[in-house]
């Protein structure tokens, strides 16, 4: 995936986790990111993408699962979308 594509997709991404949780370092992370690829910073993007990916890893199963999530469509997307990016990052 192109580094175009992913700022398109981001904000989806972003207001999808934001459905699901505030939690506060997630919500950190989720601005880092922003921040990453707006200030173009494939180091920090690297970092935040894995912890994103780290969360969902340990989240989309609950998600998955749970009866009241109503958008599980979007947060299996935004994961997909998510290690992808990072997978077209290497390293």
């Amino acid at each position: 995936m192109q580094r175009q594509e992913f700022i398109v997709e981001l904000g989806g991404i972003i207001g999808t986790i934001h459905t699901y949780t505030r939690n506060p370092f997630m919500v950190g992370y989720t601005r880092e990111l922003k921040k990453a690829i707006r200030q173009n910073d494939t180091d920090t993007t690297k970092i935040v993408l894995d912890k994103v990916i780290n969360w969902y890893n340990d989240e989309i199963d609950k998600i998955e699962n749970d009866e009241y999530i109503f958008n599980k469509n979007m947060h299996k997307k935004a994961y997909d979308i998510l290690l992808e990016y990072r997978q077209s990052l290497k390293s």
